[in-house]
């Protein structure tokens, strides 16, 4: 598995295809005069995985039916896997020679994975971040281990065949995340700018501390934006889709395009602080962990991303908590015309452009 995408070859990109429980997203963007516009866009149901079905051929034709009416340039495309269906950990190995460290590292994630080796297949990164203490540290490197089942890998790149697309890599939400936003980090000079990214999705998020257009520091966090929806619907009594469909109103009304009385307003902001608070508290925590263990990184600003990290009152929450300025994804610098794009090409409310 390759966890890695290579930069943009050209002006325009890969599709990408993320896969999520019951349903597929795919983007395709374009860089015109240093702004990112949207090529194609498409969404898509994808049945429900029965125990000892191979789903391939429903989902290729969902796939097929969504790249036929999604506009796109092209069929190179990069799979994003499930986050449920990932196994992502930090992990300190020896040093070691490439092919042995890769060896070790699936060994390593098929124990914690509780799986025979020959059924997943894993991939790692060195995180970009210096040791304070080289000494100590000298003869063993910082990780970040990803795996997943073979049969997990193979059901979608099998999946986006049939549908005529052709995949070039596969990666992790996050490590996604982190392309995106070094994409004007890439030059010898931009090796010191150190950024954070609280990436928060359906069904979990993850931190990371970018040093240039290297991962220095990440992990994952088992809060998301379905958490958040068990929450308001447990305080004010609605079934779970209900609560998310509330919340994603009042995420419009946020930016100013659905009303929302104030005293559900507050409702729901109240079922939803404690989870906020804690996310919070969860950066602060990697924040100072990255401070005290390696040298430099001490973020200028925090990027919120995902598709739940515009929830109202979570970047008060992270500039209260953290003490650090932070961003939404839609404020970053090339990125205005994403979200007018998105809503002129898909037929339904697009969401926040995180959650793309």
């Amino acid at each position: 598995m390759s966890a890695t995408v290579p930069w943009f070859r050209s002006r325009v990109g890969d599709v990408g295809v993320a896969f999520l429980p019951g349903e597929a997203r795919l983007l395709q963007v374009r860089e015109s005069k240093g702004t990112l516009r949207v090529t194609g866009a498409a969404w898509c149901p994808l049945a429900p995985v029965e125990d000892g079905a191979r789903p391939e051929v429903e989902w290729g034709r969902s796939l097929r039916t969504a790249v036929a009416s999604g506009g796109f340039a092209g069929r190179r495309c990069t799979i994003c896997l499930p986050r449920e269906e990932l196994f992502m950990q930090s992990m300190k190995l020896p040093s070691m020679p490439t092919e042995e460290l890769a060896e070790a590292v699936a060994w390593e994630a098929a124990t914690q994975m509780n799986a025979p080796r020959d059924s997943i297949r894993a991939d790692w990164i060195q995180t970009g971040g210096i040791a304070a203490d080289e000494g100590s540290n000298a003869d063993r490197r910082d990780l970040v281990v990803v795996a997943a089942h073979r049969d997990a890998i193979d059901a979608r790149l099998e999946a986006a065949w049939s549908a005529g697309l052709r995949p070039e890599s596969v990666e992790t939400p996050c490590w996604a995340a982190a392309r995106l936003f070094s994409r004007h980090h890439r030059r010898a000079a931009d090796a010191g700018s150190c950024r954070a990214v609280l990436e928060m999705g359906i069904h979990g998020g993850s931190v990371l501390i970018l040093r240039g257009d290297q991962i220095a520091f990440c992990k994952t966090l088992d809060i998301g934006g379905r958490h958040l929806d068990e929450q308001v619907a447990d305080r004010l009594g609605l079934e779970v889709e209900a609560a998310r469909e509330l919340r994603m109103a009042r995420l419009r009304g946020d930016a100013g395009s659905t009303f929302i009385d104030p005293s559900t307003d507050r409702a729901v902001y109240e079922a939803v602080r404690p989870l906020l608070a804690e996310c919070a508290h969860n950066m602060l925590m990697c924040l100072r962990y990255a401070a005290v263990t390696f040298r430099g990184l001490t973020p200028s600003k925090i990027i919120l991303t995902g598709a739940d990290g515009c929830e109202p009152g979570l970047a008060e929450q992270v500039v209260s908590t953290c003490q650090v300025p932070v961003q939404r994804d839609c404020d970053e610098p090339g990125f205005e015309r994403l979200e007018h794009d998105l809503g002129s090409i898909l037929p339904h409310d697009a969401g926040s452009i995180g959650a793309w």
